[in-house]
Parts: C-alpha cells; structure tokens; sequence
C-alpha cells in the first residue's frame, strides 16, 4: 500500500473506513519497522491552527505520525481553508494527515487541495445487502443463521460493516461452532453488552418515557455513537417504517402479516413495533417525520456545536409534541422535566 502524506476519507461506512485505516497502519509499520505516534482530534474541539501545530512539530518517540481529523467538513473560515490547503501542497515528510466526514464532501478549496487520488468514499451497504453480508460472515465463522436471527441483529445492531462484525464476533465467543442461531440466541447475547445508538434511542422514543430517552441520547452523543444527522436519520426511517406498518393494518392486513412484509421477524421488534402502534397514530408519525426532516436540514446548516440542542429539542418534540414543538408544547414539557 502506498503511504500518502494525506487522505481525506467521506462518507458514512464506518467499518469500512476503520479497515482502510487499519490497512494504513500496518503498511506505516513494515515501511518504518516501528508503528506511528498516532492522534485523534475533532474539528468541533480543535481548529485548524491546532491541528497545524501538531503536524509540523516533529516527534521525538516515533518517526511517523498519523493524525486523524475527524468533522472535516467543519473547517470552513476562509484563513482556515487556506492555511490547511496550504499545508497539503507542502505537508511535513514525517506525518499523515487523514481527514474523515461522514459526509460525501468537505469544502470545495480542501477537496481540490486533496485531490481526487487521495480521497476515498466509504458508501453504506444497501438494506438488501445486510443480511447476505451477515450469513457470509458467520458462515466464515462456522456459524448459520435463520432469518428471524439476521432480523433481531440488524434491530440490535447500528447497521454498519464494523458494528456488525464486533456483533458476530460476540456471537463466534458465545456460541459453539456449528451452532444454528435464531433470535433468541441473538438477543441473548447481544442485549445486554449493546452500547445505546441511534436505533435504542428510537426504541425508547416508542416505548419509554422522556427521561429514559433523554438519557439514551445523552449516551449516544458522550460515546459518539452517531453525530445530529446519523441519529436523524436513524429515527426518520424507524418513522417511516411504523407509518408504513400503519397504512398496511388501515388496509386489511393483520398486524403479523404486515410485519412480515416490512421484514420484521423477530419478537423483539414485533414487540416494539405493537407498543409504537399504541403511542403513534398514523397522522402522528408523518408529522414527527416531517419535524424530524426540518431538523435534519438544520443539523447540516448549523453543524456539530448545536447538534446536542437540536436533538434535545427532537426528541422533546417527539414524546410530548407528537411531532409539533410550539411554545405551548415546549412548557408542557419543561413541566414535565421538573
């Protein structure tokens, strides 16, 4: 592999991001037969000038650094644009500097600066690829899974590739070799050593009380399982599939053959899903998705330092607004704070 001085890496495949660098890592190690001094920053935290700081002093320890810039697409100010785009046509012989996004694109002088070969794009698996990515990887493990088990994993599991790996890994410890899984055997071993993501937090949105969920949101973001536009878009489509469960039961099917056209097999989420029934009429989850939709749009304007109000305000208007957040709705729920 050749090492490059800088990358930019876009996109929201996490896993497959997280191999790349490994693959990084490794091929500094046998080039300087010694592993690189290595930091990670955040553009949210640190600005530009730090970050230049850092790359152009050298390290005593290591010959190599390899510095992650994670939030890229923050850098915007023009001196900042400039000094960073500056640095890239000259950057220090002893470092690599690896901007991440989980966007697809950062500003327009850093894409140019970094050029086309230096930047990779990790696109997210189809929905219809996860489950055929599931069964490859456990069969590689020496494992089968049924289709009720591949289900209860992708309602567990933050579906990117390097989440579902550590799941079946876990699966590979638990379980002897051989063995055939259902969701029974999946829920029990994942349950209770799953970190809270964007998918729990939708579960507590449908099933629990507002404490619960803000609780699990403010897990999500101090483990940064997800930034503002992840965890939005996690809840608009958990939305989107409870109204479609709606509209099919409104047209005569029975709520088991409705979950079985929405593919959702395990009783996990067949329990949920009946308990969001209850809490969410129809009419209720287009205007969450409609509200969620409007915050989306300001997550990306605003970026990562309101994000943790914007989901706050989210998931208050959620519980307790039913998808409207007024004036009125927002004392109810300070109310209910109290």
């Amino acid at each position: 592999m050749k090492i490059d001085s800088v990358y930019l890496l876009a996109g929201p495949e996490v896993g497959k991001r997280k191999s790349f660098i490994d693959e990084l890592r490794s091929a500094i190690t046998r080039s300087d037969g010694q592993a690189a001094e290595e930091h990670r920053l955040y553009a949210a935290e640190t600005g530009v000038g730090e970050l230049l700081g850092l790359l152009r002093n050298g390290s005593l320890f290591s010959s190599r650094r390899m510095i992650e810039y994670r939030g890229a697409e923050l850098a915007k100010g023009k001196d900042d644009l400039k000094e960073l785009a500056d640095y890239l046509a000259s950057p220090a012989p002893d470092a690599v500097l690896i901007l991440v996004t989980d966007a697809f694109y950062v500003e327009k002088a850093l894409e140019e600066a970094v050029g086309k070969d230096r930047k990779k794009t990790f696109y997210e698996m189809f929905e219809s690829e996860k489950p055929r990515w599931i069964r490859a990887k456990l069969r590689e493990l020496g494992f089968g899974i049924d289709d009720e088990g591949v289900e209860a994993l992708l309602v567990l599991v933050e579906n990117d590739s390097s989440a579902l790996e550590a799941a079946c890994g876990r699966l590979a410890i638990v379980y002897k070799p051989g063995s055939e899984l259902g969701a029974d055997e999946v829920e029990a071993a994942i349950s209770h050593t799953r970190q809270e993501d964007a998918f729990s937090l939708f579960d507590r949105l449908v099933t629990g009380e507002l404490e619960e969920a803000l609780e699990v949101l403010e897990a999500v973001l101090a483990d940064r399982r997800g930034d503002a536009v992840q965890v939005i878009s996690a809840l608009i489509w958990g939305f989107r599939r409870l109204h479609r469960l709606h509209l099919l039961i409104e047209e005569g099917e029975t709520f088991e053959s409705a979950c079985m056209k929405l593919q959702m097999r395990s009783k996990t989420m067949q329990r949920q899903s009946a308990a969001a029934l209850r809490r969410f009429t129809r009419l209720e989850c287009a205007r969450i998705i409609g509200l969620a939709s409007t915050f989306d749009s300001q997550a990306r304007a605003l970026g990562s330092a309101f994000e943790h109000s914007l989901l706050q305000l989210l998931v208050l208007g959620i519980v307790s607004g039913k998808g409207e957040l007024g004036v009125a709705s927002l004392a109810g729920q300070q109310n209910q704070l109290a």
